[in-house]
């Protein structure tokens, strides 16, 4: 059944499920997280243990908010360098090793707002302003938001950094400069990326919540949301997750199959078992808080084809309306899963411990989904709106123009299916707003990533929190001219709408390496792309999340 649902494109695991799977060469799981502790040898074990997680294919989150800050003292007369030096060490140890054949090692650090080195900490993947030797380029960064934070935004008052160790005030700013400040880095360099760290911990299961434990951090692509760090027993945790994403797109297929979500998990629970018993000592923190919490996280791609298929509207009450139902139904049947598994298997320890029967701590993920959306026949990634309805993609095979299926259909419609047309929507980096023929309501069911009014993102992505375990991997698509106020406005109601995560704020003024303007017919167009490719940023994605 498995073979069946995957040759349908009804799901598709994960890139280091798919590539790993069956061999010895690497592991099958997508995130792993964990946290530095306040010592040299916390951090040293820290380092150690991402080493051989990125060399197994894993995607790492790494917590630093328990470090004390630059300044403070170390035994009777030293000071700490603080957190950036040491943050270096580990942007070169990840550099340092490849995932097999597939790529180098990735990973992203965190830091709650209130570390006294939160301003450099934002500013760290900047390659200019500041001391060189503090710099990290290669890694990712995400800030944890506290409530208590936001509130300061919105009431105009002073923030304090405090010291990890002992709550001492380190200093305090305004924190609606500081605000300002990480927007900025987002808007001109697409992170950090932001956790709403309270609204996460509101969330997560009564059993974890019984056992005092919380989450600290996420993990490369902001979706993976588990607890880390010392537990109850005294135990490390490094937090795993494996990852496989539903297509929304085939929903209709699928949507009246009685065994289709319950297998699938099943799936990801032998994948989990795999992992647990065949993963080397080195992981020894990170197979025991699989064994315990048995976190897995089921996602979804396809969302934004489903509505063109049905010729529904991004922004619209009726994507709304099939966007509840789609994941309000998922949740049944992952919960009803989890339950059917906890009597047949064993509920998880962390669960059994409560008396609660379930199989799976967490159960759902929406990861960004960019490599197997394409497996799965080109569906748009994860629950993100389709970037362009032409575009270039380039793979060591070659370049090739890619379509959208659905507006080829409405184009058919009126005899304009032509390489005249499709040229022209490239060349309008993949708009159909200048095709006169084209009603307003077919214009809006086509709009791209920016045409769209971002809070309809948002929106969206609200709706769907209740009904997801983990977090989301949500974008936000803003012309680099954006005004500060709605800059703020959109990443404000992330917040008060109880969104837990935001990935990146993808700039337009910037080109991607995938983006339709690598794709042209004429030199003079080929000109003005190779100089906006001086100006390129990459917006790096894991592909352990994909």
């Amino acid at each position: 059944r498995i073979y069946n649902y995957i040759s349908n494109l009804w799901f598709m695991p994960a890139t280091p499920v798919l590539s790993n799977g069956g061999t010895k060469r690497g592991l099958p799981i997508s995130c792993f997280l964990n946290e530095a502790g306040d010592s040299l040898d916390g951090i040293l074990d820290l380092w150690s243990e991402n080493v051989w997680l990125a060399a197994r294919g894993g995607g790492i989150g790494s917590y630093w908010g328990n470090l004390r800050s630059i300044g403070e003292k170390i035994g009777r007369v030293g000071k700490t360098s603080g957190i950036i030096p040491f943050i270096k060490v580990m942007d070169s140890l990840t550099m340092a090793i490849s995932q097999g054949s597939l790529r180098r090692g990735s990973a992203a650090c965190y830091l709650p707002i209130d570390h006294p080195e939160i301003e450099e900490f934002i500013e760290m993947r900047r390659p200019t302003g500041g001391d060189p030797n503090r710099k990290a380029l290669n890694l990712h960064h995400g800030v944890l938001v506290s409530d208590a934070f936001m509130r300061a935004v919105e009431m105009d008052e002073q923030w304090a950094l405090k010291s990890p160790r002992d709550d001492a005030i380190q200093s305090t700013v305004s924190a609606r400069n500081l605000w300002i400040r990480l927007l900025t880095a987002r808007i001109e360099t697409g992170e950090p990326y932001i956790i709403f760290i309270d609204t996460v911990n509101r969330q997560i299961p009564q059993h974890h919540k019984l056992a005092g434990l919380n989450v600290k951090t996420s993990n490369l692509c902001s979706e993976i949301t588990l607890p880390t760090g010392v537990d109850r027993d005294g135990k490390d945790r490094t937090a795993v997750c494996c990852l496989s994403s539903l297509n929304i797109e085939k929903y209709d297929e699928w949507k009246d199959d009685k065994n289709f979500i319950g297998d699938v998990m099943r799936f990801l629970d032998n994948v989990l078992t795999d992992f647990i018993e065949n993963a080397p000592k080195q992981f020894n923190d990170a197979t025991y808080s699989a064994m315990k919490e048995r976190s897995v996280g089921l996602g979804v791609m396809g969302l934004h084809s489903f509505f063109q298929q049905k010729n529904i509207p991004l922004e619209s009450v009726m994507s709304k309306v099939w966007n509840k139902k789609i994941f309000e139904h998922i949740q049944k049947k992952v919960d009803e899963s989890s339950k059917e598994l906890a009597e047949e298997r064993g509920a998880c320890p962390d669960a059994e411990e409560y008396g609660i029967s379930e199989r799976f701590s967490n159960k759902t993920a929406i990861a960004p989904t960019a490599s197997i959306s394409i497996i799965c026949g080109g569906t748009s990634p994860g629950i993100e709106p389709i970037a362009a309805n032409s575009y270039t993609h380039k793979t060591l095979s070659g370049s090739f123009n890619v379509r959208n299926k659905y507006l080829e259909k409405v184009l058919e419609k009126y005899n304009k299916n032509n390489d005249e047309i499709w040229s022209s929507i490239t060349t309008n980096q993949g708009s159909v707003m200048h095709l006169d023929f084209l009603s307003k309501e077919e214009k809006y069911i086509f709009k791209t990533a920016f045409e769209i009014d971002q809070k309809w993102i948002v929106e969206l992505g609200a709706d769907r929190t209740p009904h997801i375990s983990q977090a989301q991997s949500i974008n936000i698509f803003l012309p680099a001219d954006v005004h500060k106020k709605e800059l703020h406005q959109i990443h404000f109601q992330a917040w008060k709408k109880g969104l837990k995560s935001l990935y990146y704020c993808r700039s337009k003024s910037i080109q991607r390496a995938e983006n339709i303007n690598n794709g042209s017919s004429t030199d003079v167009k080929m000109n003005v792309y190779k100089k906006q490719e001086l100006q390129e940023t990459e917006y790096d994605e894991c592909l352990s999340c994909q």
